[in-house]
């Protein structure tokens, strides 16, 4: 585990060193939250994090709600949490379980995943497929 950690803060570190002030992303997650289920495109410009809707407006996303674990600091944040608070609390989850990759030039998380088998509530999938490292293509703020 405290080679994941190292992973982790050596590549917070990498993040950080590329100053990135706008970005999106395109996430795929499956899990057992339902309404987070599927492909969501989110993007953090102007110091603020946005959400796609399905009907393709975008919806501002406060720190530390609904789809802010899909940002790039709310992934570092749940990576940390799967490694020193939900491994060690877990008896039955071994580190084999997880699956923690990071994208080597930009060092966010790339692919969290837990694979417990039958512990269903435990498992999930959280894998970027797309990233750009300016605001959305189509972002245009509400009114």
């Amino acid at each position: 585990m405290s080679d994941d950690l190292e992973q982790l803060s050596s590549n917070i570190g990498k993040w950080l060193g590329h100053n990135i002030s706008n970005y999106w992303v395109q996430i795929g997650y499956l899990g057992p939250e339902t309404n987070r289920f599927g492909d969501h495109v989110l993007t953090y410009t102007r110091g603020r994090l946005w959400h796609r809707t399905m009907s393709g407006a975008w919806r501002e996303i406060e720190r530390g709600r609904d789809f802010w674990l899909f940002s790039v600091p709310g992934a570092f944040a749940w990576a940390r949490d799967v490694l020193t608070r939900l491994l060690p609390a877990d008896p039955d989850l071994s580190a084999e379980a997880i699956t923690l990759e990071f994208d080597p030039e930009y060092g966010f998380v790339r692919h969290l995943k837990i694979s417990a088998g039958h512990r269903s509530a435990s498992n999930f999938d959280f894998e970027v497929r797309h990233f750009g490292a300016e605001a959305h293509p189509s972002f245009e703020e509400p009114a």
